[in-house]
């Protein structure tokens, strides 16, 4: 088989899984009262700290409207704090509160579970295989990114 032929079924399998991903996460988040857009806006701020609503908007690729959402139920479920941001007085910075760094550590503990049980059925090489796969398409298609701050829809 041509390598182009098995890197296109690699590609044609990739939203798929990201599908059967998601709904695995939102399985994990059922009853905490998180959705997945949540999880995703706290992974962002216990990476990288204290980041703006555009901040956090650039690195998931969505509207800043969307984060803006996102962020006011999760100030409201008083799992991030909100703090001054000396560069810019409008746009203020948010941070996971204690609560939502214990919350959010519970929910990574139960994925961690799981990708543990997934991680048995590969070798080290298998996943370093795909990752060196899936970073280079990345890289290679880097081009046709959508501008952080205004990202388009695949419809």
């Amino acid at each position: 088989m041509r390598k182009s032929v098995e890197l296109y079924e690699i590609i044609r399998l990739i939203r798929p899984v990201h599908r059967r991903l998601a709904r695995a996460v939102e399985a994990k988040l059922e009853g905490t009262g998180i959705t997945v857009g949540m999880r995703a806006v706290m992974e962002v701020l216990e990476e990288a700290g204290a980041m703006s609503v555009p901040e956090i908007g650039r690195v998931l690729f969505l509207a800043r409207q969307q984060i803006q959402l996102i962020v006011n139920a999760l100030e409201e479920g008083e799992l991030v704090e909100r703090r001054p941001n000396p560069a810019h007085k409008r746009s203020a910075l948010f941070v996971l509160s204690e609560q939502g760094a214990t919350v959010f550590g519970e929910i990574r503990a139960k994925e961690n579970d799981e990708i543990d049980a997934v991680c048995e059925l590969f070798s080290e090489e298998d996943l370093n295989a795909a990752q060196k796969v899936l970073c280079t398409m990345l890289d290679h298609f880097a081009a046709f990114e959508d501008d952080p701050d205004r990202p388009q829809s695949l419809e």
